[in-house]
């Protein structure tokens, strides 16, 4: 009976590491995303700023 637990016991903290992976890995890419986000606009931004520099002169 005691082989039984621990192997259940295994398993449940794998199934709890599972879970801690994915967490982190969306997180991860939550966080890739936004920052593509950012410098998109950003890049987008001082595109608009040479363009209206040139203009000038």
């Amino acid at each position: 009976m005691r082989r039984a637990q621990a192997a259940i016991e295994y398993l449940m903290m794998i199934a709890v590491a599972l879970m801690m992976v994915a967490i982190v890995i969306r997180y991860v890419k939550q966080a890739a995303e936004q920052t593509g986000k950012t410098i998109n606009e950003s890049t987008k931004k001082i595109a608009s700023y040479v363009n209206e520099s040139w203009e000038d002169v």
